[in-house]
């Protein structure tokens, strides 16, 4: 989202700061809005939740940012036709970020028939030119296209009192989405519309605005000359306009046109005059950022070393600002840099950006810098094989580390392209080491191939992997101490198991203390019920008002009725068949809720029902040994607790799977946890000597 168009000086600081520190645009658009509200000022609110929603999308928090623009569209006043487009612009930007292409379109539509309601033409174009975005992302072209040829056709009705400021920057949407779609005619003769349109209104950013995409459009069909003579009057209105941020995005226009025209000396050039402009306002961020554009154009002329010094030079400045986004672009473009130099610069800085993220906390960027580092390692071992050298040892075991733990990371957030990447670059490890294919074919975890690779399984005179261990001695003892314990006196068949049965209890929760307790997450909760549903509804409605039920990480709910014991394998088999989905969904936690069905004591002989939940007990005890990325809980009671108090059974079910105490159930209204006590089995076995019967000496 760019600055021009934008009118209040409040929220267009906080566009400024977005392009260098995203962390301190989130602050102050948080500010903006506080401010407005304290003021009442809806307009000037809801442009600010459009800013914070580009400032979420830049951070990567698509979710996020599409609630903010639904919230600033919910807030945008009918009678303000503009601001009810800016908001929908949002809420397309999230929804294709976050994949929701579906909710893109429902919301489009319902605007463009309000907009049609009013009569309100260039809402309607608006409309239209959105639903050509959604439409281009859902890979229906065509579709697309007549859509902005719909959305065009009524820019052309417009008259004169109508075609203002608002709808020279809507042709300007509509000739960046032409640019997107590489229709280069269409998208210069809509924005030479809106360029004339700027004229006529005497509005200067406008103006400034369309050339640069007069200048874009021209560039797509590599007129470089035309691109330039075009860009430099746009930078010319944007020095006089003192706008440096303006004046950047133009100078990268001029730099795509010098390269276009292979002057690639005056392409560095101009890469240098947004630095100085940053520099000499004292703006160290800004000056930063514009020296990764010098970066960025060193690299594309082959001047690594000049890249590098920029680069360089950058992190200083991002590290003096305490920008973290910064300091992860300026060390991308040091690996970037590097990435042919064998002394090890590249990656240093990829362990760096990997540091940076991990004491962050940020998952999803550390798990890609991750692959990132790995990527650079696999790299190092290509260019010592090229020179007739076997691959490092040192370098292939850190390689296959770092794309062990990104596949980890990756797995955890259920992003199967990164797990597909990392295996990858395993595979290209082992085939740089002279793997067999075959074996490469088999692999599928690299956690296994890092063990397999240590225990010296793939060590070959063709590479420096470790060798296996040579083992000296074989004698038991020796290699296992704790063999001797299974020294034991004469055996007999009387008591084969004597000394290592055991009894599981269930022992009240207020004797024992709780362990690795987690602070309270929040969670999305996905709700499976089966059976009758007068006990699990009430349960999900109060599962879905607490505190952690706040839409953030998932959490499927498998609720089993009171009568499900009645349909016994069918519950067994809706559960297995639960398990497996999970497992193949990478969704990483389930919790199981039971029912009406307190926990018996074993010592009681008498006749009782037949309960669900040792078998359910069983199988995610069996689910956590085959697939320990996936945290099972269990909360059950009885008809009891669950009438008279359920909110501490409520509580459980987000305690279990943040503790140790993973298996839960109440009876009476009491807690009770399972424990494992060391208890001799009696003996099932009597021995009976046979005597003679006296029949039998009286038959003789």
């Amino acid at each position: 989202m760019g600055t021009h168009g934008e009118s209040d000086p409040e929220v267009k600081a906080v566009l400024n700061v977005l392009q260098t520190d995203p962390d301190e645009a989130l602050q102050k658009a948080l500010e903006v809005i506080r401010a407005a509200q304290g003021r009442g000022d809806k307009a000037l609110e809801v442009r600010a939740r459009v800013a914070l929603c580009a400032v979420k999308l830049q951070q990567g928090d698509a979710r996020g940012a599409l609630e903010e623009a639904r919230v600033a569209l919910a807030a945008a006043p009918e009678s303000s036709p503009e601001l009810r487009c800016q908001a929908l612009r949002s809420v397309v930007a999230a929804s294709l970020q976050d994949g929701a292409l579906d909710v893109a379109m429902r919301e489009v539509t319902a605007a463009l028939q309000q907009f049609q309601g009013r009569n309100d033409l260039c809402g309607e174009a608006n409309a239209l030119e959105l639903q050509a975005e959604v439409s281009a992302a859902r890979e229906d072209y065509d579709v697309a296209l007549e859509t902005a040829a719909r959305a065009r056709g009524i820019f052309e009705k417009l008259g004169a009192q109508e075609r203002d400021q608002w709808a020279g920057y809507s042709l300007l949407k509509l000739a960046e989405f032409y640019i997107s779609a590489w229709k280069p005619l269409d998208a210069l003769k809509v924005s030479e519309e809106a360029l004339a349109i700027f004229r006529a209104k005497g509005d200067k950013p406008g103006e400034g605005a369309a050339l640069q995409t007069v200048a874009n459009s021209h560039l797509l069909e590599q007129n470089g000359d035309a691109a330039l003579a075009k860009v430099e009057e746009a930078l010319s209105i944007f020095k006089s306009l003192d706008d440096r941020a303006a004046q950047t995005a133009a100078l990268r226009t001029k730099i795509n046109a010098l390269l276009v025209t292979k002057k690639h000396t005056e392409a560095r050039s101009a890469s240098g005059e947004a630095a100085a402009i940053f520099k000499a306002a004292g703006d160290a961020k800004g000056e930063a950022s514009a020296l990764l554009l010098v970066t960025e154009v060193c690299l594309q002329t082959l001047h690594s070393r000049e890249a590098l010094t920029a680069a360089r030079e950058a992190l200083e400045l991002f590290k003096g600002a305490g920008s973290r986004a910064g300091q992860a672009a300026a060390l991308t473009a040091i690996t970037a840099a590097a990435y042919d130099d064998e002394s090890g610069q590249a990656v240093e800085a990829a362990q760096e950006k990997v540091a940076l993220f991990k004491d962050s906390g940020e998952w999803y960027q550390e798990a890609d810098s991750l692959l990132a580092l790995a990527n650079v390692l696999v790299s190092r071992i290509g260019k010592k094989i090229a020179r007739c050298k076997l691959a490092s040892s040192d370098d292939t075991l850190a390689a296959l580390r770092a794309a062990k733990d990104a596949h980890l990371k990756f797995s955890t957030s259920g992003n199967p392209a990164g797990m597909e990447s990392a295996m990858r670059v395993v595979s290209q490890i082992l085939l740089y080491n002279n793997v067999s294919s075959d074996v490469i074919d088999a692999v599928r975890d690299p956690e296994e191939v890092l063990q397999d690779v240590m225990s010296g399984k793939y060590s070959d005179p063709r590479n420096a992997l470790p060798k296996p261990d040579v083992v000296k001695s074989t004698k038991l003892d020796e290699i296992i101490p704790s063999s001797k314990q299974l020294d034991r006196n004469k055996f007999a068949w009387n008591q084969p198991l004597n000394g290592y049965s055991y009894t599981m209890i269930w022992q009240p929760t207020k004797d024992r203390q709780v362990r690795n307790r987690k602070p309270r997450g929040s969670y999305d909760i996905l709700t499976l019920a089966s059976g009758a549903k007068t006990t699990s509804t009430p349960a999900l409605l109060q599962a879905r008002s607490h505190d952690a039920s706040e839409r953030n990480d998932p959490l499927v709910v498998y609720m089993l009725s009171s009568d499900c014991k009645e349909n016994y394998a069918s519950t067994i088999m809706s559960v297995v068949q639960t398990m497996g989905a999970m497992i193949t969904a990478r969704v990483p936690r389930l919790v199981f809720v039971q029912f009406d069905e307190p926990h018996y004591d074993w010592t009681d002989t008498s006749a009782r029902q037949c309960n669900m939940y040792p078998v359910i007990l069983g199988l995610l005890r069996s689910m956590r040994i085959e697939a320990p990325h996936v945290t099972v809980g269990f909360v059950g009671g009885d008809a009891a607790s669950w009438i008279s108090n359920p909110s501490p059974m409520i509580d459980s079910i987000f305690d279990t799977i943040e503790c140790d105490e993973s298996e839960v159930i109440y009876k009476k209204g009491d807690a009770f946890a399972p424990l494992l006590v060391h208890r001799e089995l009696d003996e099932a076995t009597q021995f009976v000597k046979p005597k003679a019967k006296i029949g039998w000496k009286a038959t003789k």
